[in-house]
């Protein structure tokens, strides 16, 4: 998913200026250390936000709702069983104005920009710090979340040009199916807080 919807600002910024190894890659490093900081921040103040709004167990309950329910479709579109047009994504045009408004300030700004992006399962983390209610753990489940972004963006136009077909769709359906996990946990969170437990 953030391949697909961020591809185009990734490879924006990731192309490097040097030819050796390491000039090739300070670009793809800063673009993904300005998502983590930017993700980990925001993630902060919308915890922080959580602890000063008052939240009853009922809303925070609806907010993890929300929040499985993004997630899991996002898992069930990355599996090929629902359209792709049922998981929420970013305008195009939104994007192209990103880029536009990095552009010449180097891919750490860019990055860093990123975070404000209206992604689907982004927006449903953001929901998951609103509703942990804390500075620390939001900032925490923000942090997590970007780091697990990192290895595919990072690698996506290196590492996947040398794997096929088998391997390819194999990552993709382990992917998916983490996601989807992750909603069921989500959901279990939820449940917990109206006050339905596993018997």
């Amino acid at each position: 998913h953030c391949v697909a919807m961020c591809g185009g600002i990734n490879l924006s910024q990731s192309v490097g200026t040097s030819n050796a190894t390491a000039g090739r890659l300070k670009n793809p490093l800063l673009y993904n250390l300005g998502r983590v900081i930017s993700y980990t921040l925001i993630g902060a103040l919308v915890g922080g936000l959580g602890s000063v709004l008052y939240l009853s167990e009922t809303v925070k309950g609806i907010v993890l709702i929300l929040a499985a329910i993004g997630m899991l479709l996002m898992g069930l579109s990355m599996l090929g069983w629902l359209p792709s047009w049922l998981v929420p994504r970013a305008p195009r045009f939104l994007a192209v104005r990103l880029s536009k408004a990095g552009r010449g300030k180097g891919p750490l700004v860019v990055g860093l920009l990123n975070g404000l992006m209206p992604c689907g399962p982004l927006q449903a983390m953001q929901l998951y710090a609103l509703a942990s209610g804390s500075v620390l753990t939001g900032a925490l489940s923000m942090f997590l979340f970007s780091l697990g972004t990192v290895p595919l963006m990072l690698g996506a136009g290196a590492a996947f040009s040398f794997l096929k077909g088998k391997y390819t769709f194999l990552i993709q359906r382990v992917s998916a199916v983490l996601v989807i996990f992750f909603a069921i946990v989500m959901t279990a969170s939820s449940l917990a807080l109206f006050g339905v437990r596993p018997s």
